[in-house]
């Protein structure tokens, strides 16, 4: 297969509360607010710069990100109704060149007494894990992600309409009318591990998937019912749609493309010894339905299990627990050639996270450091980062990707030739 990075477990930025976790209940009955009008704008601009922290024999250039980005963002009332517009330009020194991105661009207001809609382009995300997505199939942005932009890049944005209705249980309905894949590794600015090749490689040739974007056609729904009861969060989540990443591939072209996926899950979170625990729990159905085909994605569980505390003031440490099953392991093995068969996933993927954060000098400086350790591929992600806040408006961050493992195949060792160091400096307006 093409592309190893598929569907594993980088799934997700913690949704620990929700899609943004602040509730705009009672604030619309503030008698001496004052009703803004017109466009209200905002926005930064940033220069970033990550150099490799060794040579990559399969891409040519020594950074993974050169670039000056401003975003602008707007927001305005129409009536009992918010626009909001969110977009970023940039001069990528990597990909030589400007490039644009509009990451929001919706209406979102009171459809009914209890219910709400939001329609138009917009950001995601649900669930219950801290960088690791089960129930969130949302598309994501691997690329900006280990590339060492913003955390905030990796919720890629999706055209939706989105409808919630609250009651005695909580509803959530996403509908997009065409699919709207993950931003993933093509070799362009990353290199990735080739089954065929039986190395890492690059472009060119970049990776380019059948596209899903007939509208109608290849549209995808989600779903999430949600109550908190007792301080308890309850939540089940369904999906039917495309897997985000181009995870199959035809045997009559060979071209790779985005296969079906059908998802059913489950959360609960809550208090637990002083500290905040979570479970969570997905099931995939792929469109290989007994194992057999190893070009189509086979049926699988996955499993989440976190704790979050803070063992002294402003020391927060999140744990992380997280078990991929293949459902039809045994027949995907008798499937394979004996040459492919070294690079199969084991039956069982098991994955360690740990996040210890620290602020200090009055919460303006945060350190931080996120580990992803695999028991079962041997391999390893280690995310340090420093960020300082020198006045409400310019912020400075510095931090690492780096990535390393045993096999060159697996999903972290794979990428080890893209471990960069990154600093960024932002000014806020």
């Amino acid at each position: 297969m093409a592309l190893v990075i598929a569907g594993s477990s980088l799934t997700s930025v913690s949704a620990q509360s929700g899609d943004d976790g602040w509730s705009d209940d009672g604030w619309g009955d503030d008698p001496w607010a004052r009703e803004q009008t017109g466009w209200q704008w905002y926005g930064f601009v940033e220069g970033a710069v990550a150099p490799r922290l060794q040579d990559d024999p399969a891409v040519d250039d020594d950074y993974t990100v050169a670039e000056a980005r401003v975003q602008i963002e707007g927001e305005r009332q129409l009536g009992d109704y918010t626009a909001t517009i969110k977009a970023d330009a940039w001069l990528d020194g990597v990909e030589e060149g400007g490039r644009g991105d509009l990451r929001e661009a919706n209406l979102a207001g009171r459809l009914t007494p209890q219910t709400d809609i939001r329609f138009g382009r917009q950001i995601i995300t649900w669930g219950t894990g801290d960088l690791v997505f089960l129930n969130d199939l949302f598309p994501k942005d691997y690329v900006a992600f280990f590339s060492g932009r913003g955390d905030e890049y990796l919720k890629a944005p999706t055209d939706a309409v989105k409808l919630s209705w609250f009651g005695d249980v909580n509803v959530d309905v996403v509908w997009m009318p065409r699919a709207t894949p993950n931003r993933f590794i093509t070799g362009e600015r990353l290199s990735f591990f080739s089954r065929e090749a039986g190395r890492r490689v690059a472009a060119p040739p970049q990776i380019d998937p059948r596209e899903r974007d007939q509208v109608g056609g290849d549209s995808e729904f989600a779903l999430r019912m949600y109550q908190t009861i007792d301080g308890i969060e309850y939540a089940g989540y369904a999906y039917h749609g495309y897997d985000k990443q181009p995870s199959a591939r035809d045997p009559d072209t060979g071209r790779a493309y985005f296969p079906r996926l059908t998802s059913f899950g489950a959360s609960v979170r809550g208090p637990l010894l002083g500290g905040i625990a979570n479970l969570e729990t997905a099931y995939y159905h792929g469109e290989d339905d007994n194992g057999r085909d190893p070009d189509r994605p086979n049926d699988e569980w996955r499993w989440l299990g976190g704790y979050e505390h803070e063992p002294f003031s402003d020391l927060t440490l999140g744990w992380q627990y997280s078990l991929e099953w293949i459902q039809d392991h045994d027949e995907l093995l008798d499937a394979l050639t004996n040459e492919q068969r070294r690079y199969a996933p084991d039956e069982y993927r098991h994955l360690l996270t740990n996040r210890v954060t620290w602020q200090g000098q009055r919460q303006n400086l945060t350190l931080s450091l996120f580990t992803f350790y695999s028991p079962s591929d041997a391999d390893y992600y280690l995310r340090p980062r420093a960020r300082y806040r020198f006045s409400d408006r310019l912020t400075g961050t510095a931090g690492v990707n780096l990535f390393g493992g045993q096999d060159d195949w697996t999903f972290h060792t794979q990428l080890e030739d893209n471990s960069n160091t990154y600093l960024r400096l932002r000014y806020n307006f």
